[in-house]
Parts: C-alpha cells; structure tokens; sequence
C-alpha cells in the first residue's frame, strides 16, 4: 500500500471530537489517519476506524511512539498497548517524532 497523499491528523483531538473527526474524515474519504500515543487520542481514532466500516487494510494508519517509551523494555510494551487501543493489530506506519533529539542529548 502506497501512503496516501492526503492525511487526516488528529493532533489536539479529545474525546467525541476526536471520534467523530475521525468518522467524518474516512467518510469523505481520507485513508491515512495520523495518531500519537502523547495525543491520548488512541481509543476514539480507533473506534472511529471501527465504526466507519472502512476495511481496514483500506487505512494508512500511523502513530509515534512517545520518548519516553524507546527503551528496550518500553518499545514494545508501548507499541502493543498503542495497537490495543486502536483496535487493531496492523500499523503502516511508526514513528518516533523525537529520535533525532534523543540521539543529539545523549551526544552531549
């Protein structure tokens, strides 16, 4: 699956807000859905993305891990507890948003 061109993000999105932008937005037809673990946001994207009736293989869904979660014992933990809440066991996409200055901090 090629990464859509449009995406819908869900950045500042709390609660039905988020739910129902989520719907609306797969209902227009946007099928890359950006989310964050920091956004606390997880559990309405992903009970739109239910509720919406789109297959999800149809969806380019992308989270970022939060740095705090990039520790060995963290990543996957975090990862897995991140799919749990958006119901669903695929991503396309992980990031981390703050790998860059991780690595510059512990150059210091």
């Amino acid at each position: 699956m090629d990464i859509p061109s449009m995406g819908f993000g869900t950045f500042r999105l709390e609660g039905d807000v988020a739910y129902q932008s989520v719907l609306t937005a797969l209902k227009a037809g946007y099928r890359h859905i950006d989310t964050a673990q920091i956004y606390g946001n997880e559990l309405e994207v992903g009970q739109a993305i239910t509720d919406s009736k789109v297959p999800r293989q149809e969806i380019f869904l992308t989270t970022k891990v939060w740095n705090d979660n990039l520790s060995d014992e963290k990543f996957l933990p975090s990862v897995k507890e991140s799919l749990n809440k958006l119901g669903t066991r695929l991503y396309r996409l992980v990031i981390n948003p703050l790998a860059c200055a991780a690595k510059r901090n512990q150059l210091a």
